[in-house]
């Protein structure tokens, strides 16, 4: 009876006290992702000011491409430890360590770490802690962060940032639409690139569906309606390559139904008369690819049935947005978990910086 007591006390003891030693252990890696910081940084990176952190970066490198390659990748560490319970400095951390991997000169001399630094800063701003706190830096960050993804040229990681980047321009659509439409353009116009298409066709399905899902709302056709056209042309094109349109044909042709909704709309139409013919004529020519039909036999009757505009938009009918945004998000999140292995060049400032 005593034994069965003393059991029972120990299992509610360990009940009780697990989440405690689950929050104790978060903290102690947050606290010695930032602890690994030279001081100046660490107090840098605390403060929360970006610009702050930069700066101290670029002195304590003193011109060394690879130190600044290396303490950027130890900032962007200590930044991911922060979001949880400082997502504001978290996200500000994030923009110095791109700001600094910008840099040509540190792309090439510092390439892995580089990668690091934009699989990591793509975690973070997609992270709905940090699109609550400041969803204009977070879309700044991601536009940034593409914009090396793609000078590296490795075609996994751009297809990668640009998932995580569409779904915070879908959040942010409801806040800031013309800002969105502008992030949504640039995911759209790198997973465009063929090079990243053929090799990512799945992850370029996820970012041009989610751009279509942005691009058919009133609020963004409004706001930018030049640009919604732009995407408008650029996604179906996409779609209507066999390799693209075969990993999903479904979602292709949701994607075609809102993008020819969007491009045939007031706003869109005033200021781009020419894009409804353009997407008229790539959705005549996908509707009788014989590649296109081979993997989906009733393309061509759901092709001509957006053109007869009968299809009705998928954004609204089909699932609700708000669910949408959450399994994007998601799926972004997925997809930029496991950064690649790290090669430092030089040894580590101050400490391992992973």
């Amino acid at each position: 009876m005593v034994k069965r007591l003393l059991r029972s006390g120990l299992v509610i003891a360990t009940a009780l006290t697990a989440p405690f030693t689950l929050a104790a252990v978060a903290q102690a890696q947050q606290s010695n992702a930032v602890n690994t910081l030279p001081p100046a940084l660490r107090a840098a990176v605390i403060s929360g000011n970006g610009q702050t952190v930069t700066n101290v970066i670029n002195t304590l490198s003193g011109g060394n491409v690879q130190r600044a390659g290396a303490l950027a990748q130890q900032v962007v560490a200590a930044a991911e430890s922060l979001l949880a319970t400082n997502p504001q400095a978290a996200i500000q951390a994030a923009a110095a360590a791109v700001t600094i991997v910008q840099n040509t000169p540190v792309q090439t001399g510092a390439p892995q770490q580089t990668q690091t630094v934009v699989t990591t800063a793509a975690r973070i701003f997609v992270s709905p802690l940090v699109q609550q706190v400041n969803p204009t830096l977070a879309a700044s960050v991601a536009t940034q962060t593409l914009a090396v993804a793609q000078a590296a040229g490795n075609n996994a990681s751009i297809a990668a940032v640009a998932t995580a980047a569409v779904a915070t321009a879908e959040r942010l659509v409801a806040t800031n639409p013309a800002a969105a439409v502008q992030l949504a353009s640039a995911a759209v116009q790198a997973v465009a690139a063929q090079t990243v298409s053929q090799s990512a066709p799945q992850q370029t399905v996820e970012v041009v569906t989610a751009a279509a899902r942005i691009i058919v709302q009133p609020a963004a056709q409004a706001a930018a309606p030049a640009t919604v056209a732009s995407i408008s042309t650029t996604v179906v094109q996409v779609v209507s390559n066999p390799v693209v349109y075969q990993s999903s044909p479904q979602a292709a042709i949701s994607v075609m139904s809102n993008a020819y909704t969007a491009v045939t709309s007031q706003a869109v139409t005033a200021a781009a008369p020419e894009a409804t013919q353009t997407v008229t004529q790539s959705l005549n020519q996908a509707s009788t690819n014989t590649a296109l039909s081979q993997a989906n036999n009733t393309n061509a009757a759901q092709v001509n049935a957006i053109l007869a505009r009968t299809t009705t938009t998928t954004q609204q009918t089909e699932t609700p947005q708000a669910t949408t945004q959450q399994q994007t998000t998601q799926t972004a999140q997925n997809q930029v978990n496991t950064p690649p292995p790290v090669v430092t060049e030089e040894p580590p400032v101050n400490t391992s910086p992973r």
